[in-house]
């Protein structure tokens, strides 16, 4: 039975894992539990693994391990990988245990459009289980919601236009590496075939406003290509310069279809930021009347997980099965207690 307070389950203590457990120790919700794929952290208290500076009293426990037959929680949060193949196991572990689920993994925001079999078998699960599967973060209101409110005033929409930029380095050098900063444009184009699975997902923040917006997707074409500067860039987390012409990062373009005729454009870059540059996303309207939405971003770790965060009462109030956040509401703060 749900508290006032929210209890949780963290599962994946990176930093997002420990962002959300120093705002529940701030804000006193219960932790029952955390969990972390073996390693160095477990068996350590969450307090000190999280920085909270002192033992909180949750023990950190191997994932693959501990038993999750017991738990008296409300929401599990997880913080693992992007990819709902990967994270299934947690999901499984936690919806069979009766709790919500909340996930930061992009593949979670919008799933029929990654991977509609995995989508329909968390959906059975959860409703099986009477609880919620939700995926939010810093999608939520940056993309997600910012594109549903710059469409809300028309009277007559043709098209929807989406970019973005995002630092690569700000969540640490796997992203960096991850997105080909460092590589000639030769090696982008040779090693970022396997890297087109995951951002082949961006596509889905069209395709999740168009459904919000009660439009049916009926194809998506999707590209990537290398993002180059036309001067050196010295990259810190490398430790090196990165040449001319060499690749920053990566671009990700897609293009959405509708049954109703309406379409989506996005075009979005993770790559590294030159001085002064800001992270920001952009909505613009075609349509009656022209809209446009600017949305800017200083701390994008702090911003997924207070998302995350912030979604737990709503995660609990939804129904069972899979439910968006664009069918949620926009997001409520909890700056007051």
């Amino acid at each position: 039975m749900a508290t006032d307070k929210p209890r949780i389950v963290i599962y994946g203590t990176g930093q997002f894992g420990c962002h959300i457990a120093r705002f529940a120790h701030q804000k006193g919700w219960p932790i029952v539990a955390a969990y972390n794929r073996a390693g160095p952290k477990v068996g350590q208290d969450l307090g000190q693994v999280a920085g909270i500076g002192k033992d909180i009293g949750v023990i950190v426990q191997d994932c693959d391990t501990a038993s999750y037959e017991k738990l008296q929680a409300d929401v599990g949060i997880v913080t693992m990988t992007d990819r709902l193949s990967l994270n299934m196991p947690a999901y499984k572990r936690l919806l069979n245990a009766g709790l919500n689920v909340l996930c930061h993994g992009v593949e979670a925001y919008y799933p029929w459009g990654c991977d509609k079999a995995l989508a329909d078998e968390i959906d059975a699960l959860a409703k099986k289980n009477k609880v919620t599967f939700s995926g939010s973060g810093i999608w939520d209101p940056s993309r997600i919601w910012s594109g549903i409110l710059a469409a809300g005033p028309c009277t007559d929409l043709r098209a929807l236009h989406h970019t973005s930029i995002t630092d690569n380095q700000r969540t640490g050098k796997a992203l960096m590496l991850f997105t080909g900063a460092g590589l000639t444009v030769e090696q982008f184009k040779e090693k970022q075939a396997g890297a087109y699975g995951i951002v082949r997902t961006y596509k889905t923040i069209p395709e999740h406003v168009l459904h919000a917006l009660g439009y049916t997707v009926t194809a998506d074409r999707v590209r990537i290509e290398p993002v180059v500067f036309d001067e050196p860039y010295y990259a810190k987390l490398l430790e090196r310069e990165i040449p001319a012409g060499d690749c920053v990062g990566t671009r990700i373009i897609a293009e959405i279809d509708t049954k109703e005729g309406v379409t989506a454009d996005a075009t979005i870059e993770l790559r590294c930021f030159k001085e002064g540059e800001v992270e920001n996303m952009f909505w613009a309207v075609d349509g009656m009347p022209h809209t446009r939405i600017r949305v800017e971003r200083e701390d994008s770790a702090h911003f997924t997980a207070a998302c995350l965060f912030n979604r737990v009462r709503d995660a609990m109030a939804a129904p069972p099965g899979i439910v968006l956040v664009s069918q949620m509401g926009p997001m409520k703060h909890t700056a007051l207690g």
